[in-house]
């Protein structure tokens, strides 16, 4: 529901520092990708990334469909994709932990 709120509220967040949407939208994709791992273990791998990678750029586009005065930023989408991907790298390495240990 945060992320949601943040890509489709009519004003984009206020910038904390430089850059700082950057690294809320790199925050907000991890934690979104992260916890979906956490709730689909069941779906599989390719299903699972290739919808979490595409739904940074497709929500970045949405917000201007839903919000007008919302742009598109590239930037943004990028900073979307390497939320999830380093989701992806966290989760990998959570994973094989897991099995180390087991």
């Amino acid at each position: 529901m945060a992320l949601a709120y943040g890509l489709f509220r009519q004003a984009p967040p206020p910038e904390l520092f430089e850059q700082s949407d950057k690294a809320m939208h790199l925050l907000a994709f991890f934690a979104l990708t992260f916890s979906g791992c956490l709730a689909l273990p069941s779906w599989s791998g390719v299903r699972f990334w290739s919808l979490f990678l595409l739904l940074g750029p497709v929500l970045e586009v949405a917000q201007h469909w839903f919000q007008p005065q919302r742009i598109f930023s590239l930037e943004d989408a990028l900073a979307n994709i390497a939320g999830t991907l380093l989701a992806g790298a966290l989760w990998w390495l959570w994973c094989r932990g897991r099995a180390v240990a087991a």
